[in-house]
């Protein structure tokens, strides 16, 4: 199960093969959009070309490359060197419309997969156009900083503004029959407190990953948003439980006090069989 995406500046190769042998995000993005200034545009790409070209280590992890937005000049030919690299998958910014994706869909190879990050209220209220508009789309994925500017609010500490985008996501994916949605990064490195809130706060809403942008969010992102062993040893006891019910002809049964029946039964299969992906 993917629960952490961490990003890494594209003018950093040495960072990338840092993060890819230390093996603690699930995933990892090489940057060529914000963390790249724009004069440095070009030589970045060049650079990111030549590194998934010649470091074999590039192949032992899922990577993705977060191009630069549609609406730049840099796009057309950031979107043409990540289809070089047929394993690599693409990250999408301000996604807004079925039409973005199938731009990229033409540019790149069948098998890639991308990351919609829809960070604007059309793409909010598009989520779901979105999400179905290729097979090539493995999950979405929110991007905060860019919806508050979008809607001329910020975020809080209280995180009631990012209620709608996070929960339209959501419904969205699900319908689609995507997995869950990719949550925000948090931008304060020295506030580990309010990065697990958010993730809490994520979590409850229906998101199952989150974006990184130091390692040192990884272990409470990947620690957070994995079942608990109180979580498994309860499904466990749920599944067993209600299989035993169901051969002897109940379809419904008390366990500590609790009703179980078959929605519950089925939400503790997903938290067992999510173990490992």
């Amino acid at each position: 199960m993917i629960t952490s995406y961490l990003f890494v500046p594209g003018n950093r190769p040495d960072r990338i093969e840092k993060a890819i042998l230390a093996g603690i995000a699930n995933a990892i993005i090489i940057d060529l959009e914000d963390a790249i200034p724009f004069s440095e545009k070009e030589r970045v790409r060049e650079l990111v070309r030549g590194f998934l070209s010649e470091n074999e280590i590039a192949a032992s992890m899922k990577l993705y490359v977060r191009v630069n937005d549609a609406t730049t000049t840099f796009y057309k030919e950031d979107v043409e060197m990540v289809a070089g690299f047929p394993e690599v998958g693409i990250m999408l910014p301000k996604t807004e419309s079925p039409f973005d994706i199938q731009q990229v869909v033409e540019s790149i190879e069948l098998d890639q997969s991308i990351i919609p990050l829809i960070e604007t209220a059309k793409g909010v209220l598009h989520a779901f156009d979105i999400a179905v508009s290729s097979n090539q789309i493995s999950r979405l994925a929110f991007g905060a900083v860019d919806y508050c500017l979008d809607i001329n609010t910020s975020i809080s500490d209280h995180g009631q503004e990012l209620i709608y985008p996070r929960s339209a996501l959501v419904v969205a994916s699900r319908a689609a029959h995507l997995e869950p949605p990719i949550d925000t990064v948090f931008v304060d490195l020295s506030d580990e407190e309010g990065l697990i809130r958010e993730i809490h706060r994520a979590k409850n809403l229906g998101m199952s990953a989150k974006l990184c942008i130091h390692p040192k969010q990884l272990e409470p992102v990947n620690t957070l948003f994995a079942p608990s062993e109180a979580d498994i040893a309860w499904a466990t006891k749920v599944v067993e439980s209600f299989e035993e019910a169901l051969a002897n002809g109940l379809s419904a049964i008390r366990l500590d006090n609790k009703m179980i029946d078959l929605p519950v039964y089925k939400q503790a299969l997903a938290t067992l069989n999510g173990i490992g992906k």
